[in-house]
């Protein structure tokens, strides 16, 4: 260390009293005294090594996939509701459909009529039947020998058998008269709230050789 003037020596001697400090002056003055070192000591600090704390693991729960939702089975009313859906659609827009999508609305129509169609209901060409026709569109059209009602109305019926002979007419002017006779059948459990399926379901004669064909076989069976 370069050589320090009294004042800077006092400052290297701070805490030492006066006297002391005189003395030792002197004595580097000289040459028997070193000064202490300006360097302050390094104290190095303990390495408190912090514990460790495990995180506690969390298990996250089991998020099971939504089941889906089965879909809801439809009753034999809102069936035959679709099916009649589809009938009217068909017949007053078929144009918006291509042939893929028209057989597409067919099949589902003719899966429908087989799951409303009661056990048991078959039919013939020589079934009898009977038509009653009320004072709005709404008509019943009845199975006479197979003892089965369909609901029909006179835009359907003119369509397929405004010209057959075999079947009975019959004229209401009170629709609650068409209302209780289905009814009847509905108790029955011989009632179909929708239109037969056109020569499966019914199979009066639509054309004047229908009308022969069935003439010939009359009581051949």
């Amino acid at each position: 260390m370069t050589e320090v003037t009294y004042n800077q020596f006092r400052g290297l001697h701070k805490g030492i009293p006066q006297k002391e400090i005189s003395d030792l002056w002197k004595k580097y003055k000289d040459g028997g005294y070193k000064l202490p070192s300006t360097e302050e000591p390094v104290v190095e600090e303990p390495v408190v090594e912090e514990p460790v704390v495990e995180e506690p693991v969390v298990e996250e729960p089991v998020v099971e996939a939504p089941k889906s939702k089965k879909k809801k089975e439809l009753s034999p009313l809102e069936k035959c509701n679709e099916y009649e859906r589809y009938r009217r659609e068909l017949l007053r827009f078929s144009f918006k459909y291509n042939e893929e999508e028209t057989q597409k609305v067919l099949d589902r129509m003719s899966q429908l009529a087989r799951e409303t169609l009661p056990d048991g209901y078959t039919c013939e060409p020589t079934d009898s039947w009977k038509i009653w026709f009320g004072p709005t569109r709404e008509c019943l059209l009845i199975n006479t020998t197979r003892q089965m009602a369909f609901k029909v109305d006179r835009d359907w019926w003119k369509t397929h058998y405004q010209t057959t002979i075999y079947v009975d007419r019959e004229l209401l002017n009170d629709p609650s008269h068409i209302e209780t006779e289905k009814m009847r059948y509905a108790r029955r459990k011989q009632y179909i709230p929708r239109t037969p399926v056109v020569g499966l379901e019914c199979k009066l004669p639509r054309s004047y050789k229908d009308i022969k064909i069935r003439g010939g076989q009359a009581g051949d069976r």
